[in-house]
């Protein structure tokens, strides 16, 4: 069992070059060069953000940016291609931009990039130490063996993503699972009894060497860094499954008895009424199980902001950087100050939409709406308050209205003294 780190490093990039050949077979019959959209900014990583992504993607062609997104790609896999660049791959990707339709809705456009293009900026589930090509000996616990990042890569904190178990929504036995069941789940199949899931063929996993989703979750399970999440057999640790397959693995099967998935919030809340959520109940050890929200049909991701739902981790957006750690691609300094809504000096840079909008509908949290934080990957949380706190305006984004304690204001001298006005409410 165990996965020497170089070995997975060469795997990694072994496995973008197979990708990436695949669909360069695709890449006929007239599509384009991504190389002459107007200032592209080339990423890659998770399958879980994709409907932040597509969205986002969309908005920000009206600031002449064109993200470009290769959706045939994984988190942990992104960070070490980009990390651990391979020059003779001779493979090109494509990726996918955006634009948006009179409803709403988002039209994905296929492009080629450039020959062995490596991503501007990847977004990862987990720090670059929970991924399994980390560790040159992944069944150390004391960190012995870790293939750190080089010092040119660097990984900025983002907005706030959940993982949540899911069933077909005509499952009826079950509305809460523990995370040591979970755990006995994934790590022993079918064998472990845990419920009624019982079919190994039926429950549902990521790619075992690539996905920083499979790490988030181990470590929202009690997994420890440094540690292999082991495959169960049957259809553990497919190598193409994404979070938005999984919803229909789970939402389409024909044994709904017998069926387990996971996904993120983002996905989670794009399908509900085909799949639904089980309330966890954490590792801390806690004495309630909880969803992402405060009901099934609620989209506040209170639980989550507030600690009680455990199963969660702030995005990485990880990209090269000079001596002084600031980014060297421009775009995707752009990128990630606006994902992190920076303050930014230059006016021409300010976007014309809110991007908290987009993340209360899509799922995720902004670091302003969160009063908890961790240091790590794993579910170890101490309070947080951001300097800017927008915990009233989420609300209102995610629901359609303020909780009844927000007060409305303009400045802070209508706000109690303890209080500041921020994103338009006293906080």
């Amino acid at each position: 069992m165990k996965l020497q780190g170089t070995l997975a490093i060469a795997g990694l990039s072994l496995l973008g070059a197979t990708v990436a050949g695949r669909q360069a077979a695709f890449a006929q019959g007239g599509i384009g060069n991504c190389s002459d959209l107007a200032n592209p900014v080339y990423m890659a990583g998770t399958t879980a953000v994709l409907p932040v992504i597509r969205h986002f993607g969309a908005k920000l062609k009206q600031v002449g940016v064109t993200l470009l997104w290769n959706e045939n790609s994984e988190g942990c896999g992104s960070v070490g291609q980009l990390a651990f660049p391979v020059s003779s791959s001779n493979s090109r990707a494509i990726f996918s931009h955006y634009d948006e339709t009179a409803t709403g809705g988002v039209i994905p456009t296929n492009c080629n990039g450039s020959l062995n293009q490596i991503p501007d900026l990847v977004i990862n589930d987990t720090y670059w130490t929970s991924c399994a090509a980390a560790y040159s000996d992944s069944f150390t616990s004391t960190g012995a063996g870790i293939i750190q990042l080089p010092p040119n890569v660097k990984e900025f904190s983002g907005p706030v993503q959940g993982l949540v178990p899911i069933v077909a929504e005509s499952y009826l036995y079950y509305s809460d699972i523990m995370a040591t069941e979970l755990l006995d789940l994934y790590v022993c199949g079918g064998v472990a009894k845990i419920l009624t899931f019982t079919d190994n063929q039926t429950i549902y996993d990521y790619n075992c060497q690539t996905s920083g989703m499979r790490e988030l979750w181990a470590r929202g399970l009690g997994v420890s860094n440094g540690h292999v999440f082991p495959g169960i057999v049957g259809d553990g640790c497919s190598t193409n499954r994404t979070a938005e397959s999984v919803i229909t693995d789970v939402g389409g099967s024909i044994t709904p008895d017998t069926t387990i998935g996971y996904t993120s919030t983002e996905f989670y809340d794009e399908s509900r009424g085909r799949v639904r959520a089980l309330k966890v109940r954490g590792v801390n050890p806690q004495l309630k199980a909880y969803l992402p929200d405060t009901d099934a049909t609620s989209t506040d991701k209170i639980n989550i902001r507030e600690g009680r739902y455990t199963i969660q981790g702030a995005l990485k957006l990880v990209t090269v950087v000079d001596p002084a750690g600031v980014p060297t691609s421009p775009g995707a300094k752009k990128i990630i100050d606006w994902l992190q809504d920076n303050p930014l000096s230059d006016p021409t840079l300010q976007l014309p939409f809110d991007l908290n909008e987009i993340y209360a509908q899509h799922g995720v949290v902004p670091q302003c709406a969160m009063r908890v934080t961790k240091d790590g990957d794993e579910p170890l949380f101490r309070h947080y308050r951001h300097p800017s706190p927008c915990h009233c305006s989420f609300d209102k984004l995610a629901t359609g209205k303020a909780s009844p304690s927000c007060t409305a204001c303009t400045d802070s001298s209508t706000c109690a003294a303890s209080q500041v006005c921020s994103h338009g409410y006293c906080e």
